[in-house]
């Protein structure tokens, strides 16, 4: 678990930063970090248990304390970097959410490569708050108009089969079709995963948090 717990205003939010054990015992030594852009998921305890395992470093998890505005995640990353000590390269660097604050953390990735390398998407809402369609889906149409995407990235997805979460597979069909058109490939660059018996809820993504974090961590 981690050592301590600190909650501090950066870029006009609330975060709660959760240090691992080794932060203040080695006080020179500079770590990764996951930004999550949704409270509660309990990501610190996951990635504390992936260490355990050899699969993950030590990281600083840091999250927004209100999600339900759009948060800037490029200047809460820069006052973070002010604040800790933090690894400077993107590839220790990395960034979640879900629901529409997944497509906050995807946007991140795609337009700030050299900021964050890996993102974690959880029920990622690519409808928006208007209900669009897949085709009318104005962050997949941002994805089509694209000529490039980020080289070193790597992201994951996943949506459920229970409530609001069963509507996403037709945006999540178009989204690889998308990724592969541009080069990306299944299972290396990006990964779509069906959670049977996932839903849009705090519960379900705690469940899914930590899958998600080992699969990004395979590099």
């Amino acid at each position: 678990m981690p050592e301590s717990i600190e909650t501090i205003t950066v870029a006009g939010k609330e975060i709660s930063v959760f240090l691992p054990t080794s932060y203040n015992q080695t006080l020179g030594r500079k770590f990764p970090i996951l930004l999550m852009l949704t409270p509660g998921l309990k990501a610190q305890k996951e990635i504390t248990e992936l260490h355990v395992q050899g699969v993950l470093p030590e990281m600083i998890v840091a999250e927004v304390l209100v999600s339900n505005v759009p948060a800037d995640s490029i200047a809460i990353m820069a006052g973070l970097a002010d604040r800790l000590r933090l690894l400077d390269s993107p590839s220790a660097r990395w960034i979640g959410g879900t629901g529409h604050a997944a497509v906050d953390a995807f946007r991140a990735l795609l337009d700030h490569p050299g900021t964050f390398s890996a993102a974690c998407c959880l029920s990622t809402s690519f409808e928006g708050v208007e209900g669009a369609p897949p085709p009318h889906s104005a962050m997949l149409l941002h994805l089509e108009e694209r000529e490039s995407l980020p080289a070193g990235s790597r992201i994951y997805f996943d949506y459920g089969t229970i409530g609001l979460d069963e509507c996403y597979e037709p945006y999540h069909r178009d989204l690889g079709a998308n990724l592969r058109c541009r080069g990306w490939k299944d299972g290396e660059d990006f990964q779509i995963h069906r959670h049977t018996g996932g839903s849009q809820d705090i519960t379900s993504w705690q469940q899914r948090i930590g899958p998600a974090l080992h699969w990004l961590a395979r590099r």
